[in-house]
């Protein structure tokens, strides 16, 4: 699934996607369709890099799911494909710890991994991480002038409507997700 041109995910205006499958089983996970590991759809990796390199407007992508790194080979030549076209940022949360991934080649393709499970426990309402756990790391220095937009107080959430879908955008606070359930 993707959403173009979110605010909701990262710095500046971004290309998001979010990948199928996670073996993780985090307790008030914001995205649990995205679980198994069979469902979504598949995407060519060819037309889908043409298609974020040619979006306008846009500073970056942020990858999430489901579980990134799960996906890494597809996602590492994705991101080299649309870097070969045009100059931007790439921002990845993951359930795994840094120190699991930082050998891997998605992550050296990335600038900037939020890192660690949701632990509703830890939800402690501040911007653009689930839960307190999840730690910031800076691949490059593309975004380390932003970094004080993570952990800041308060979060967005933003609505994507395409046709007969809307698809949520962004980390919402527990009231948020408590009045979309009632409603």
């Amino acid at each position: 699934m993707t959403a173009v041109g979110t605010k909701s995910l990262g710095p500046y205006n971004r290309y998001a996607i979010w990948v199928q499958g996670c073996q993780k089983v985090c307790p008030g996970c914001i995205s649990p369709d995205s679980r198994p590991l069979q469902g979504g759809y598949e995407a060519d990796v060819t037309a889908l890099a043409g298609d974020i390199a040619g979006t306008p407007g846009i500073e970056g992508m942020t990858i999430s799911g489901g579980e990134p790194f799960l996906q890494w080979a597809a996602l590492s030549e994705l991101i080299t494909l649309v870097k070969g076209k045009r100059d931007l940022g790439v921002i990845v949360y993951t359930g795994m710890m840094y120190d699991e991934i930082m050998e891997n080649k998605l992550a050296k393709a990335c600038d900037l991994i939020i890192d660690g499970e949701y632990r509703e426990g830890l939800d402690d309402g501040l911007s653009l991480r689930g839960s307190s756990n999840q730690k910031l790391h800076l691949i490059t220095q593309r975004y380390a002038g932003v970094t004080s937009m993570y952990g800041a107080k308060g979060r967005k959430i933003e609505f994507h409507i395409k046709g007969d879908r809307t698809t949520m955008v962004g980390i919402p606070n527990k009231d948020t997700i408590k009045k979309l359930m009632e409603a």
